[in-house]
């Protein structure tokens, strides 16, 4: 029995499946930069997890996902539900501006200012919450984990959403 063809497919498969993985990967958030957002008047400081943020309504939160030129199925998912999420559970916000959506395309140089503030480096989703002034940057990794179920991805993006405009 000649494995060689078969190790060859299975070779090649793991290739493509690396470099699809990586038009796909995030980025960490840099620890400390200077502010870009307009309504923050204090410092911004990244943060791994909600548990780190002020126990304070944020006065503006601004949701952002960044992609590629070129968007896999996942990808459009994270946007398809970010938006749902957005018009089913924060209308009202968003209406308000208490709440705006960014969708933007990483590798156009018009967004590389923001690409470089949260250093993102694929496909990512982000909320950056301003509370006492101060900018707050979330990375929200675990949406991945959800890109093929539709209501565990918007039940997870929709609280971590009301925990910041709480009271608003």
């Amino acid at each position: 029995m000649n494995l060689k063809p078969k190790i060859g497919i299975l070779f090649a498969l793991v290739i493509l499946l690396g470099i699809s993985l990586a038009g796909c990967g995030t980025g960490n958030p840099p620890t400390q930069t200077t502010t870009v957002n307009a309504l923050a008047t204090g410092t911004t400081r990244s943060v791994n997890d909600f548990s780190e943020l002020p126990k304070a309504t944020a006065s503006h939160v601004e949701v952002i996902y960044f992609h590629r030129s070129v968007r896999c199925e996942a990808c459009l998912n994270a946007e398809n539900y970010t938006r749902e999420t957005l018009t089913r559970y924060f209308a009202d916000q968003v209406k308000s501006g208490l709440i705006t959506l960014q969708v933007l395309d990483m590798e156009k140089p018009e967004n590389a200012a923001l690409v470089k503030k949260f250093d993102a480096s694929g496909s990512a989703l982000y909320l950056s919450a301003v509370i006492q002034g101060n900018e707050y940057l979330c990375p929200n990794p675990d949406i991945w984990f959800y890109t093929s179920n539709k209501y565990l991805f918007v039940d997870t993006l929709r609280k971590k959403l009301a925990s910041l405009v709480e009271g608003s």
